[in-house]
């Protein structure tokens, strides 16, 4: 009778510890937490109506000037509605904590989102990527906000990332027995999950990160667009068909030859230098092979008998075929500065530079130019 009577009494003390325990979330701030909810439930499966309601789209990559309501509707770009609704595919939150003040309340609320620094980094390493690829296009055009998006996009699916906590607080007023969310200048940067504050870091690629995206690109290049990149058809001052012809073999010998290794770097605020290890054809050689040939063909008698044309014409058949041939690499050390303009580092391609890229190309063809004009 005694152990029935006990388990009543902790029975009834359970009851009354839940029922003081409800009774401390007042009904405002339950209504509150309603409210937060509901806003939020719309990020789980987001649509183009709250995409529009909850992201300024320009807003995540301010250095765009286009319009976002470029599809003649006043609605977000569908393919843009559909990159987000990848990017918060994972989106969970809880509530954790309600301050009420009069018509006036805050709540603290923890969302569960992908890792938005990573994110950052890929997108910012894409997209500088493709302005290096823009410059080797032949029809380059302007990277325009949706194309930034469509990257956005590209990189999220490509890309795996891990979850990770965002704990911000919400503002909300009260009209009407009504709570409503208030929306602030920084709510596009809380529910991404500080997207904006980590794209908008000048140091989120460091320099050395920034000169291995460039050299990798220019290692992906194919011979035409290495061509462009390094303007190779203007270093002789030739007919059009020659000039096409040395410009690339050149670059094909340096998409065979080119690497790089970065061995340094140093940085303040605002400067840095990165030493590099630049490994290219090397262009002396092909000179020092065209000119031993050169100089056994004019001892011969077809040099004396083929005129000043028929000479012209063989010595540039000897450059290009020295060209062709080489098998000869050279590796230099060079200092490559960047600047922080307070956006992000920029490498600074000067003339040591190039001259590495190039194996010495300009100093080599200085030597044979007269001859193959």
């Amino acid at each position: 009778m005694k152990i029935r009577q006990k388990k009543w009494l902790y029975a009834a003390v359970f009851m009354t510890s839940a029922l003081l325990l409800t009774g401390c979330v007042s009904k405002e701030e339950r209504a509150v937490k309603q409210t937060v909810s509901a806003e939020l439930d719309q990020l789980k499966n987001p649509d183009k109506k709250t995409i529009e309601k909850y992201l300024s789209i320009r807003e995540l990559f301010p250095d765009k000037g286009t319009s976002e309501k470029d599809n003649g509707e006043g609605s977000v770009d569908p393919d843009i509605a559909q990159i987000f609704t990848r990017y918060f595919k994972d989106f969970s939150y809880t509530v954790d904590n309600v301050k009420i003040k009069d018509t006036k309340a805050s709540a603290t609320v923890t969302v569960n989102n992908l890792d938005a620094h990573a994110l950052a980094e890929d997108y910012t390493a894409a997209a500088l990527k493709k302005r290096i690829t823009c410059d080797a296009n032949p029809s380059q055009v302007e990277f325009s906000l949706k194309d930034s998006y469509l990257l956005l996009g590209e990189t999220l699916k490509k890309n795996k990332y891990k979850l990770v906590d965002t704990t911000f607080d919400l503002k909300l007023k009260q009209k009407d027995d009504t709570w409503t969310l208030v929306r602030s200048e920084d709510l596009d940067n809380q529910i991404t999950g500080g997207f904006l504050t980590y794209m908008a870091d000048s140091d989120l690629l460091p320099p050395q990160e920034v000169v291995k995206i460039h050299f990798n690109t220019i290692k992906e290049f194919d011979t035409e667009q290495l061509n462009i990149y390094l303007s190779l058809d203007s270093l002789l001052d030739t007919d059009d068909t020659y000039s096409s012809s040395i410009a690339h073999a050149m670059a094909e010998q340096i998409h065979a030859c080119f690497d790089f290794k970065i061995l340094d770097s140093k940085n303040n605020e605002r400067n840095a230098l990165v030493k590099v290890q630049i490994t290219s054809s090397d262009f002396k050689s092909i000179v020092s092979s065209y000119q031993e040939q050169l100089s056994g063909w004019l001892q011969t008698s077809q040099a004396m008998a083929g005129g000043a044309e028929g000479r012209r014409e063989k010595e540039r058949q000897l450059l290009l075929e020295s060209i062709e041939k080489n098998n000869a690499s050279t590796t230099r050390e060079v200092d490559i500065a960047l600047v922080n303009d307070g956006t992000s580092w920029k490498m600074q391609m000067d003339e040591n530079v190039a001259l590495a890229i190039l194996g010495g190309v300009d100093n080599a063809l200085a030597d044979v130019s007269e001859d193959v004009e």
